[in-house]
């Protein structure tokens, strides 16, 4: 064999091994584009249901693509999801993966720019949405400034503030769920538990530690009775024997119940 002849034949065999590369690396490709995500395992999620969180983050046709997930991990892409800080795509097969949410968790909202804006336990606004979370209340009665995504919320004074975060954080760790706390213009306080069937009124601030904790004591036996009206909390001083609560029950069509003036001690 000649030195040309050599040449020509090594040419050659380059190029079938620069075509056999490219051909398996198509293959490749062919199959990791075809392989895809069909079982989801989602975790810490509570504002959303696993269907619901699923269906936020693999939204599109190639984000249930294994190779995509895998890539954007790597980077670090990910979608802004409302109510969301961050999520993770765990791969635990090239057809399985765990979704791990981890949700702001907002512990009341107002009304601002027709939008409901919700703060989280240090009272940081974090987020802006048209949509109403159920278990989480809606301060209702006051005048706010000028509200901005990751800011306190604008209560005008920090003795304001800090009455509506002591209500909503123990409202939150007593797992009390109302739907509205209203303020009046003495800033006496009335709120709606979920449902809308019960309204507790505080009154003033004073004390309010001892009636969040006394109504919570009471909430099963409400619940059990089955009771609509108002619970007047305002009184109540657990420092003082003989200091009461009462229940005014509302009109209703059951025969049980008599009218809106009679009140029923708990």
């Amino acid at each position: 064999m000649t030195a040309k002849e050599a040449d020509i034949l090594y040419i050659k065999q380059r190029k079938v091994r620069q075509w056999t590369v490219i051909l398996v690396i198509l293959i490749i490709l062919a199959v990791a584009l075809r392989v895809r995500i069909r079982d989801v395992n989602v975790m810490g999620n509570k504002t959303y249901t696993d269907e619901q969180a699923e269906a936020l983050v693999f939204s599109g046709y190639w984000d249930r693509n294994s190779a995509l997930c895998l890539i954007n991990r790597i980077r670090g892409k990910k979608k802004s999801l409302p109510f969301v800080q961050d999520y993770e795509i765990i791969l635990t097969s090239p057809f399985s993966c765990d979704l791990i949410i981890y949700e702001k968790n907002p512990i009341g909202c107002i009304v601002y720019m027709s939008n409901y804006m919700y703060f989280d336990k240090d009272g940081v606004m974090v987020e802006s949405s048209p949509i109403r979370l159920q278990d989480v209340p809606v301060i209702t009665g006051l005048k706010f400034g000028h509200v901005v995504l990751g800011k306190e919320l604008p209560a005008g004074s920090p003795q304001l503030f800090n009455e509506i975060m002591n209500l909503t954080q123990q409202f939150s760790l007593y797992e009390i769920d109302c739907e509205t706390i209203r303020f009046d213009e003495y800033r006496n306080i009335t709120i709606s538990l979920s449902g809308g069937d019960v309204d507790v009124y505080f009154g003033t601030n004073e004390d309010i530690l001892a009636k969040i904790s006394v109504l919570h004591d009471m909430l099963p036996e409400i619940r059990a009775r089955e009771l609509q009206g108002v619970l007047d909390l305002s009184t109540y001083n657990d420092k003082e024997k003989g200091s009461t609560s009462s229940f005014k029950l509302r009109p209703t069509d059951n025969a049980d119940l008599k009218n809106n003036s009679d009140k029923s001690e708990i």
